[in-house]
């Protein structure tokens, strides 16, 4: 069982949850954010450009771009590092599932599987816009041959990187979130 620790910390007796905490008047007046606040927390818009259209995808449009490219990246932790590995892959989406290609030996297929994000954008750098979507969800081998046999033959792109990515992993995305800037 924990405890807490530290000045004013209250035990509670075994087995009993702690007391629900008293409103605080510093957040009186407070609201909680709409989902489309939220979804823009921590984006930079130029403010006073009012040229400037920002807008949050709703999830069938994230799904339209993802299916638009064949290059994304795909994102992951490696044990003991504390920041991400994020590394370029080529990429299909079959029914709304991303699938790449890896070799058995490569860093993807050996720490990419389990929890994975996947990004995906395109931006027009001298009109200033472009969008952006992350999907994140679970990474796995597909090793079972009927499964692979689903795969319709001729979808995945052809890896960029040289040698042999005959191993085939896919990413089926729970969070899907997206965004887009654009000019009027």
């Amino acid at each position: 069982m924990f405890q807490a620790r530290g000045a004013g910390a209250q035990g509670t007796a075994a087995g009993r949850a702690p007391e629900q905490r008293a409103g605080d008047d510093d957040f009186a007046g407070t609201r909680r954010l709409s989902e489309d606040e939220e979804a823009q927390m921590g984006t930079d818009v130029i403010g006073g450009d009012r040229k400037a259209n920002f807008s949050v995808l709703d999830r069938s449009a994230c799904f339209e771009l993802l299916g638009s490219r064949d290059i994304g990246r795909v994102a992951f932790t490696i044990d003991g590092d504390a920041a991400p590995t994020v590394l370029p892959v080529n990429y299909a989406l079959l029914n709304d599932v991303i699938v790449f290609r890896s070799t058995l030996a490569g860093t993807i297929m050996r720490y990419a599987r389990g929890h994975a994000a996947f990004q995906v954008d395109l931006f027009d750098d001298e009109r200033r816009e472009g969008w952006s979507v992350l999907a994140t969800g679970h990474c796995r081998w597909v090793r079972d041959a009927n499964e692979l046999a689903r795969i319709p033959q001729g979808r995945l792109p052809q890896p960029w990187a040289e040698g042999s990515r005959d191993q085939v992993l896919k990413i089926t995305p729970g969070r899907v979130t997206g965004r887009r800037i654009s000019r009027t």
